[in-house]
C-alpha cells in the first residue's frame, strides 16, 4: 500500500546573524492512508515546524533539503498553482487556535458555504445543504443557531468542532492537527478527539497529530514518534513505547508523568534543560541529559536504526532494553 505521506532526510535551517540555526536534523517518516502519527516532544522539538515542511510554510529564509511527498507528488519542487491544487484536493490542516482560523467578520455559514463553492465548485444550495450535514457529523445539535453565530459568539469547543467540519469538507487524504485540543478543557478535549477520530476512521484519511501529550497521542494513533532537538528518536506503536520504550528520552517522558494512582512524593523530571536543535553537537542530542548515557554516545552521529515494526535512534537500546521497560533513571528525580 503506497503511503499517503512520505518524508525522507527533511532538513531545516532558518538564517542568523551568528549564522543558520538549524531546527530539523533529518526528520524521515511515513502516514499510511488511514493511519494516525502522532508527533510528541518537547517544545521546541520540531513539530509543528515539521508540519510547515508538508505545508510549505516554513519561515521566510529558511532552507529546506530532503523529500516531502504527498499523495505522489514532491511537495517542495511544485509550482504555486499545483501546490494551491494539491493543498484544496488532498490537504487539510486543523491549528491550536480555532478562532484563529476563523474570519471573525464572517458568520459560519459564510465560512462554510464559500470555502466549499471555491474548493469544490458546488452551488450555494447545494454547499448549504453540505454545510449543515457537516455540522450536524461534529456533534453540533443546533445547526440554525451555530450557522447564524459569528465566531464569537460560539465557544472554542463549538468552533473546533466548526474547523474540523471545514476540514472535512473536501475529504482530503491527509489531515494535519497541531495540538487542535490546547485552548480546550478536558471534557471538550475528549468530546472534540472523539470526533476528529471517528471522521479519520470513516473517511479512512491519514492524520498527522501533532501534541505535547503522550496519553492523548496514545489514545487516538496507531503509532508515535517521538521527536528531541528537532530528530525522531523513536517510533513505535502506543502499546510498545509504554510497555517497553527503546530510547532513555521516550522512558524519562513517561516517568515524568503525572499518575491517578501512585502516590509520588516528588514528580520525576527529567535533569538537565532540552537543547535546540542548532545546539548539538557530535553524537547522541540526548547524551547530556540521559542517566544511562556511555562514552560512546559522545562518538558520530546517531542513526535511525529500524527493527521489524519500529525505530529507534540510541547506540545503547539493545543494552538497556530490559532496563528501560522498567526502571527510572537513576538521575531523573529532582
Amino acid at each position: 500500500m503506497t503511503d499517503v505521506l512520505e518524508l525522507d532526510d527533511i532538513r531545516l535551517a532558518l538564517p542568523h546573524r551568528g549564522g543558520d540555526r538549524t531546527l530539523l536534523r533529518g526528520v524521515s517518516l511515513s502516514v499510511a492512508p488511514g493511519e494516525a502519527l502522532g508527533l510528541v516532544g518537547e517544545s521546541g522539538s520540531g513539530k509543528s515546524m515539521t508540519l510547515r515542511t508538508v505545508l510549505r510554510t516554513e519561515p521566510r529564509g529558511a532552507r529546506v533539503t530532503g523529500r516531502v511527498t504527498l499523495d505522489g507528488q514532491d511537495v517542495r519542487r511544485l509550482g504555486a498553482s499545483a501546490l494551491r491544487r494539491l493543498r484544496a484536493d488532498a490537504l487539510a490542516m486543523i491549528s491550536q487556535n480555532p478562532r484563529a482560523a476563523l474570519n471573525p467578520v464572517l458568520r459560519v455559514s459564510q465560512f462554510l458555504v464559500e470555502g466549499l463553492c471555491d474548493a469544490r465548485g458546488e452551488s450555494r444550495e447545494a454547499a448549504t445543504r453540505r454545510a449543515r450535514d457537516l455540522l450536524a457529523q461534529v456533534g453540533i445539535t443546533d445547526v440554525d443557531r451555530c450557522m447564524d453565530s459569528y465566531p464569537h459568539q460560539l465557544s472554542g469547543g463549538m468552533l473546533q468542532r466548526v474547523v474540523i467540519a471545514a476540514a472535512v469538507a473536501g475529504s482530503p487524504r491527509l489531515l494535519l492537527a497541531d495540538e487542535p485540543t490546547t485552548a480546550l478543557d478536558v471534557t471538550t478535549q475528549s468530546e472534540v478527539m472523539a470526533i476528529l477520530d471517528e471522521q479519520r476512521r470513516e473517511r479512512r484519511m491519514a492524520m498527522l497529530f501533532v501534541t505535547h501529550d503522550l496519553e492523548l497521542a496514545s489514545a487516538v494513533c496507531d503509532r508515535i514518534a517521538v521527536l528531541y532537538a528537532g530528530e525522531i528518536v523513536e517510533i513505535a506503536t502506543p502499546d510498545q513505547l509504554h510497555s517497553a520504550p527503546r530510547h532513555p528520552y521516550t522512558r524519562l517522558l513517561l516517568d515524568s508523568r503525572p499518575s491517578l494512582t501512585a502516590k509520588t512524593p516528588v514528580l520525576p523530571v527529567i535533569p538537565g534543560r532540552p537543547v535546540a536543535a542548532y545546539e548539538v553537537g557530535d553524537g547522541c542530542a540526548f547524551a547530556a541529559r540521559c542517566p544511562w548515557s556511555a562514552p560512546q554516545c559522545a562518538d558520530g552521529e546517531v542513526t535511525l536504526a529500524h527493527h521489524a515494526d519500529r525505530a529507534v535512534r540510541c547506540r545503547r537500546s539493545d543494552d538497556l532494553a530490559g532496563e528501560l521497560a522498567h526502571a527510572t533513571g537513576p538521575e531523573a528525580t529532582a
